[in-house]
């Protein structure tokens, strides 16, 4: 009988090549741009904060804050949260976009009209965050229906009253902290630089929402968690390609015939 030496490489070999792999089971699961842990963490970060402060705090703490409602420390807040007006931010969005727009079409070479073009597409990626963490905002409201903090201060009134309320009684999440937490995120993907004065932005008008008492502590939790959420899948869309966000973003070595930034 002869013997080959091949016989159990050979077998080595072919039993490598049907082993069964294990992948990530998350990898196929999304789309490959999708942040899918980071949403994870953050998600479970906020639920956790969340049902405690519903169960345990936003009542209590409501009550106390009222009973500073006529001090100069609530009156500064009462003036910071006018930032979180959306149009504010949408305002920007929109005005950036077109200005953008407006030098790209009158660049003189096709490099800087490409530049602008990307400066462009980093406005719209802002607009469309807030309208989407917008509208789902909205969406949320409208289904938890949440009694606002004046209702508790009114009658006793609080709790749920899913979709049997009008979009101005529903507190939870809130508006006001989704769009500016949206906004801010997204500038600070464009202007890393500016990150951390936006942040400071974005906390100081999410505590005035509590602290004003128009909303609970929960509420704003939940609206910070919508607004960054939604800017972070969209920053990861947007950059599925390799095209960066970033203001002063390289062009990816294209100096002879850029694609469409948009």
């Amino acid at each position: 009988m002869n013997f080959d030496p091949g016989f159990f490489s050979g077998v080595r070999s072919h039993a490598l090549l049907h082993q069964p792999v294990f992948q990530d089971p998350l990898s196929d699961t999304w789309p490959r741009w999708m942040p899918v842990r980071f949403l994870l963490i953050l998600t479970a970060v906020a639920g956790a904060s969340i049902v405690p402060l519903i169960l345990y705090v936003d009542q209590p703490a409501a009550l106390a804050i009222r009973g500073y409602a006529e001090t100069e420390f609530i009156a500064f807040f009462r003036f910071v949260t006018h930032a979180g007006h959306s149009a504010i931010w949408y305002g920007l969005a929109v005005t950036g976009f077109a200005t953008a727009l407006l030098i790209a079409r009158r660049a003189a070479d096709h490099l800087a009209r490409w530049t602008w073009r990307q400066r462009a597409r980093a406005f719209l990626f802002m607009a469309l965050s807030m309208a989407i963490s917008g509208t789902l905002v909205n969406a949320l409201k409208l289904g938890f229906g949440r009694y606002r903090p004046r209702f508790l201060f009114d009658d006793g009134t609080a709790g749920f009253a899913p979709f049997a309320l009008t979009l101005d009684d529903c507190a939870f999440p809130s508006g006001h902290t989704q769009s500016i937490v949206a906004a801010m995120a997204a500038l600070g993907f464009v202007f890393p630089r500016l990150s951390p004065a936006l942040c400071l932005i974005a906390v100081a008008v999410a505590c005035s929402r509590f602290l004003t008492t128009v909303h609970f502590l929960s509420d704003v939790v939940a609206g910070a968690y919508v607004g960054l959420a939604v800017a972070v899948i969209m920053k990861c869309y947007f950059e599925r390609t390799g095209l960066k966000l970033a203001w002063n973003a390289p062009a990816l070595g294209l100096s002879r015939s850029p694609p469409s930034a948009l």
